[in-house]
């Protein structure tokens, strides 16, 4: 790792992550540091880029520090920004190894890549049904719901044009007691469910691609088919395309990513 410079400024990247046939992924900035920034230094930053997901990545003992803030918090668990900044190091970094492990908030997560695809691992999440939180309010009507041990709810709607249709009231789905609320409907464009994820308490009112609902969605879709394997389709405006590999432990998760633009960071 001693070929990389973060000796003049604040490198950044703009990453879309997910990326698929007719799907532009969601974009994810990811700055390197030469040494660590406060909390509110980070927010400041990711409030004004404004995406969804700003990555500060450093380097930690043998390995990097990832920390990940909205536009209005930090998060703990967030996937799309950890794709972002595993494609950063070995494609704009030109990082010669294939495996990392990030330290975070929630724990290691680890990634590494098979080709074109990037695969990053988290944390499988326990799946409850959930009871009447105010999601049908949100949603409309939905056949089943479940809630996870992260604090997110997952709702099956009827059909993927339903899915489609949703145009949530934005103060009704700030009152459903979650930190991402997943809609989900069997079936649609080359995958084997469609989903749409909104976020209104982490500042993001609709997320583009959500890499972190692969940790119950992979499990929802095992107690429903019996089946480990899993492709997803995000279908917001951007779109984005997803697959998931789930174990006793953990959730596989593996997409593509492209650099949009990048360069220096002088806050």
């Amino acid at each position: 790792m001693s070929e990389i410079s973060t000796d003049l400024g604040r490198r950044m990247w703009w990453v879309d992550a997910f990326i698929g046939e007719g799907a532009r992924g969601s974009p994810a900035v990811v700055v390197l540091l030469e040494s660590a920034l406060t909390g509110p230094k980070c927010q400041q930053i990711a409030s004004e880029l404004s995406v969804a997901e700003t990555a500060f990545l450093r380097r930690h003992q043998d390995g990097w520090e990832l920390r990940c803030f909205t536009p209005t918090v930090e998060v703990d668990l967030f996937g799309h920004a950890t794709l972002a900044a595993l494609h950063v190091l070995g494609t704009n970094l030109g990082v010669s190894v294939n495996e990392f492990v990030f330290t975070t908030r929630s724990g290691p997560i680890a990634g590494r890549r098979e080709g074109a695809q990037l695969v990053i691992e988290l944390p499988r999440h326990a799946i409850t049904p959930a009871d009447d939180v105010g999601i049908e309010r949100a949603l409309g009507p939905v056949e089943q719901a479940w809630a996870t041990e992260a604090g997110d709810l997952v709702a099956l709607l009827g059909s993927y044009d339903a899915l489609c249709a949703l145009d949530p009231d934005a103060v009704e789905m700030f009152l459903v007691p979650a930190s991402l609320v997943v809609a989900m409907a069997i079936g649609g464009i080359d995958s084997d469910i469609s989903i749409r994820v909104f976020a209104p308490r982490l500042g993001v009112r609709e997320d583009p691609v959500t890499g972190r609902a692969m940790c119950a969605l992979a499990p929802i879709w095992h107690e429903r088919t019996g089946e480990d394997r899993l492709l997803v389709r995000q279908v917001s405006t951007r779109g984005g395309v997803l697959a998931a590999s789930l174990f006793d432990d953990r959730v596989e998760v593996f997409g593509r990513a492209r650099t949009f633009l990048s360069g220096e960071l002088w806050a």
